[in-house]
């Protein structure tokens, strides 16, 4: 069987064996009860991996288009016309009822899947795509195949202590000098954000958070009681000549921000406002949480230093993840932390929700340490990068008059703002009707109508071409608005 592989390409092997079967089956040259090729015939045809072929095999398992049947092999099953989904004749047909939590009013996401032919760019993550799935289920193989007593075992409530002392070698490189008892390993970063506010704050204190900023964070904070002093920021980030006045009027116990390629807008806080910030609030005796969740993801522009990096011990409380970076489903984020506070953290997690997976973070162990994830970091900041541009490049070429937006030099988003006279609450019916749906701004803002005029736009989620379409449509739901 010919199909051509281009070791070259940064699609994984078996995604391009996938696309190659998957044409093939929908083109008709197998028919419907056809036996492929077993796996390990085909590997040897191709010169992969035997595991590369289940890879494409189970793809296609997943999408409908094989059969497997044990013992006996894989065979072609062609699905059966599905009827023509008919995009909405008008915005009456929006589902607005079914928007009916907080979040999914405001992201983009209603409560139930997403229409095929919707575009999305309303999603919080990368594109799971650019993961290099066969080289961890090689690890993940190896662990249970020699450690799979222990890897299903609770664990340290702390966290795998190697993945912590492998993450303290690589912050300490990065110049943020941490030792693996500093580590505390948490369920995704907002996990770490969670125990954090409930343990340093109480019901009624107050925290000061640049805006727009990370939704979750907001609800957090609201679902905590806790009073939020929004600061303005523009784009080289935090505006923090203005924190004087609100230290000295609201007397805060925290401040809350993302330094690094923010969510919502992908700015960028320049090194001169990080040194200030830290100023103050050594000054002020305020804790800072720092949030960088994507701060690998840098695609121009030189590195700024972590504010964890430039501070003094028990200035700064440091948050990241690999969901972002790797896998979502992982659910692996931590938290860096000095002695005293970390024992704190450590203790809530420890009744909050016990232990993190054992298996995956004996498998990100692994994967971190052999330099895979090294190469994924480079990987990814180049497709990811193209996403960016081929963004950029739609909206300059779309994008009505009045509307403004950032490149930013890293992350995951664009963020983009629309005139006065077009709301994202009139926007998004006639960008469902067009077939593409975003996250409106409302949801990055404490008061949520300041956010009425902005979006963000997930540049990573989507191919170049779903991107260049979708912006397509998204440009000409604006210009409806707009006449309307």
């Amino acid at each position: 069987m010919h199909i051509p592989l281009d070791r070259q390409q940064d699609i994984p092997l078996y995604l391009q064996i996938e696309e190659a079967l998957r044409r093939a089956i929908l083109g008709g040259t197998f028919a419907d009860g056809d036996k492929l090729p077993s796996t390990r015939s085909l590997a040897a045809e191709l010169s992969v991996s035997r595991l590369t072929v289940e890879s494409a095999y189970a793809e296609l398992t997943a999408k409908g288009l094989l059969q497997q049947r044990r013992g006996s092999g894989a065979y072609v099953r062609h699905l059966q016309p599905a009827p023509m989904q008919q995009r909405p004749a008008s915005s009456e047909l929006f589902p607005a009822d079914r928007f009916t939590t907080t979040t999914s009013r405001l992201d983009g996401y209603p409560d139930i899947p997403l229409p095929e032919h919707i575009i999305n760019f309303a999603a919080g993550v990368g594109s799971p795509k650019v993961f290099p799935m066969e080289a961890f289920r090689k690890i993940l193989l190896s662990i249970l195949s020699r450690h799979a007593e222990e890897a299903f075992s609770y664990g340290d409530y702390c966290g795998y202590y190697p993945l912590r002392d492998t993450l303290g070698r690589i912050l300490t490189a990065q110049g943020i000098p941490t030792r693996a008892e500093q580590v505390l390993i948490t369920n995704g970063s907002q996990h770490a954000i969670s125990l954090i506010f409930q343990t340093l704050l109480r019901p009624g204190d107050t925290v000061i958070v640049e805006e727009p900023t990370y939704a979750e964070a907001l609800g957090l904070l609201h679902l905590h009681q806790i009073n939020i002093v929004p600061v303005p920021s523009d784009r080289y980030g935090m505006c923090v000549e203005q924190l004087p006045e609100l230290i000295a009027r609201h007397q805060p116990k925290m401040i809350y921000t993302i330094p690094n390629f923010n969510n919502p807008t992908g700015r960028c806080m320049s090194e001169a406002r990080r040194s200030r910030l830290l100023a103050l609030a050594q000054q002020a005796g305020i804790v800072i949480l720092e949030d960088d969740f994507v701060g690998d993801l840098r695609y121009n522009g030189k590195s700024l230093p972590s504010l964890r990096a430039m501070a003094p011990a028990g200035t700064v409380i440091y948050v990241s993840t690999f969901s972002k970076m790797l896998l979502p489903s992982m659910r692996i984020g931590y938290l860096v932390a000095d002695s005293e506070q970390y024992l704190q953290f450590s203790r809530l997690k420890h009744v909050d929700s016990f232990t993190s997976s054992n298996l995956i973070q004996r498998a990100l162990d692994a994967f971190v340490t052999v330099g895979s994830y090294d190469k994924q970091l480079r990987r990814a900041g180049r497709i990811y990068r193209q996403h960016r541009d081929a963004m950029v490049a739609a909206l300059s070429e779309h994008l009505p008059p009045g509307c403004r937006f950032e490149i930013p030099a890293g992350g995951l988003f664009i963020w983009l703002e629309l005139p006065p006279t077009v709301s994202t609450t009139t926007l998004m019916p006639i960008a469902w009707q067009q077939g593409v749906t975003f996250a409106r701004g409302e949801c990055f803002y404490v008061e949520e109508q300041h956010g009425a005029h902005g979006l963000r736009l997930n540049f990573a989620a989507n191919t170049p071409e779903l991107i260049t379409e979708g912006i397509a449509r998204l440009c000409r739901a604006i210009v409806k608005v707009m006449g309307n």
